[in-house]
């Protein structure tokens, strides 16, 4: 998988998984990590002492390393071929590409961390860097970072954010897959499907007006719009928006709430779900369902696709969240569409999924193996990574790169969500909130079934924080 997390059971079963593996995880080791030696070798014995060592060349840097991902067997290759460019820079570095699926990788990183085995730099999900860091599983990169000037300016704040823990760097960011609003030009452009003239979706929309726009795009089976007075509700066939705030609680719901100024957790990691900021947020999403008519409930959106994101695929939907990788299904689905920035209440705030790459505190290796991951965050291997084709890349030196491959939309909406990034505060608890419990008991109420402030009280009690 590309970085998303894509089914919630699964993530559900491989928590399970992770949580039976992880015995004393809760214990910080990053200090151990800390002192771990400088990547530079000795320039000469006959050095005087105290004097700077010099940086050693990519010639110089010598040795076997592994690489730890997850993928299929199409990744695997990519990467394959991306470490082709590298060893154009770094000649006597070898680079042994382990790669497993999805939830054989989390359950054998969990057990390589406690037998300080683990692969020399290895892929991490933005998700679970607060869980690998407390397993000791990370080195922090900080004394690195500075002691080669890795450039970290040429990655948004948030972006680096979702790599860090207590403040320390404990992994740079790959690419940065995110979550924007798509919309479907062809319908836009009909007068059939489009009969009361609605504009396209703007750059900066308030809720506002996507609600203007998803009113008039909304059509009931006689070709009324929502925005009708004898629009008929029981028969709906064409959806203005789709928005599954229940069941995309991490991607959509906690940005939504953070542009209205509320917050789903608090710092000291605290419910916030009964704040009036976030209250308002869930009543709207609400009201788009039971009150406006604008959006498909749970079950009907399921009945559309088997993922909110893909309702577009349907030529049903004029408007829907939707992450940067389901363009190629768009693409297959022969769908004309676009992309803009997520509407907002106040500020405009994305998720940015990011993936990184860390390095194991226990690499016998250390310059090569610095080597092989400041060369894959930095511009050379973020070019290179852009290139393929495949991944949005996080360093913005390659935004150049990977927006000259036209794909026939705008690609520019990737990279400017990067500045709105929210940093993702994940930690243990937080992903069972996000992906079980908000799914189970918002469903209903959100799509107008149910007491919302019962909801949140049964939620407050599940998470127990």
């Amino acid at each position: 998988m590309k970085n998303r997390l894509s089914s919630v059971a699964v993530l559900l079963l491989i928590g399970a998984l992770m949580l039976s593996a992880c015995g004393n995880g809760n214990n910080k080791s990053n200090s151990e990590a800390s002192q771990s030696p400088s990547p530079s070798p000795s320039a000469s014995s006959a050095e005087p002492s105290g004097s700077p060592e010099p940086e050693a060349t990519p010639e110089e840097i010598s040795g076997k390393v592994t690489y730890g991902q997850w993928g299929t067997n199409v990744e695997t290759e990519q990467t394959k071929e991306l470490l082709k460019a590298f060893n154009e820079k770094y000649p006597k570095i070898e680079v042994e590409v382990i790669s497993k699926d999805w939830g054989t990788y989390w359950t054998s990183l969990t057990a390589q961390a406690a037998s300080k085995d683990l692969p020399d730099v290895y892929k991490m999900s933005f998700a679970y860097v607060d869980k690998y860091a407390q397993l000791g599983a990370m080195k922090d990169l900080t004394d690195l970072i500075s002691s080669t000037s890795f450039d970290l300016g040429n990655f948004e704040p948030g972006v680096l954010a979702a790599h860090q823990v207590d403040g320390k760097q404990v992994s740079l960011p790959r690419d940065a897959n995110t979550i924007v609003m798509f919309y479907n030009k062809g319908l836009f452009s009909d007068s059939k499907t489009n009969p009361a003239g609605a504009a396209l979706p703007g750059a900066e929309m308030t809720w506002d007006e996507a609600l203007d726009i998803a009113k008039k795009m909304t059509l009931d089976k006689n070709g009324k719009t929502a925005a009708d007075p004898d629009f008929d509700s029981n028969n709906i066939v064409q959806w203005g928006l789709t928005v599954d705030a229940a069941g995309s609680a991490d991607s959509v719901l906690e940005p939504q709430v953070l542009s209205n100024g509320g917050k789903l957790v608090n710092d000291d990691r605290s419910l916030a779900m009964d704040s009036p900021e976030t209250k308002q947020v869930l009543e709207f999403y609400r009201d788009l369902v039971a009150k406006y008519h604008v959006t498909p409930t749970v079950t009907q959106s399921q009945s559309l696709a088997q993922e909110p994101f893909l309702t577009l695929t349907t030529g049903k939907v004029a408007m829907s969240f939707a992450g940067s990788w389901s363009a190629s299904e768009f693409k297959n689905a022969n769908i004309e569409f676009d992309t803009v920035l997520p509407p907002k209440f106040k500020e405009t705030k994305t998720v940015v999924q990011v993936a990184g790459n860390a390095m194991s505190p226990f690499s016998k290796n250390e310059p090569a193996a610095w080597a092989l991951l400041s060369w894959l965050a930095g511009p050379d291997g973020q070019t290179a990574l852009a290139r393929q084709g495949q991944s949005i890349p996080a360093n913005k030196a390659a935004a150049e790169t990977y927006l000259a491959i036209d794909e026939g939309y705008n690609k520019q909406t990737f990279i400017d969500s990067q500045k709105y990034a929210i940093p993702v505060p994940f930690f243990d608890g937080k992903d069972k909130l996000l992906w079980e419990i908000l799914p189970q008991k918002l469903a209903q109420p959100l799509s107008g079934k149910g007491d919302l402030d019962k909801a949140i009280s049964e939620i407050g009690s599940l998470y127990g924080k």
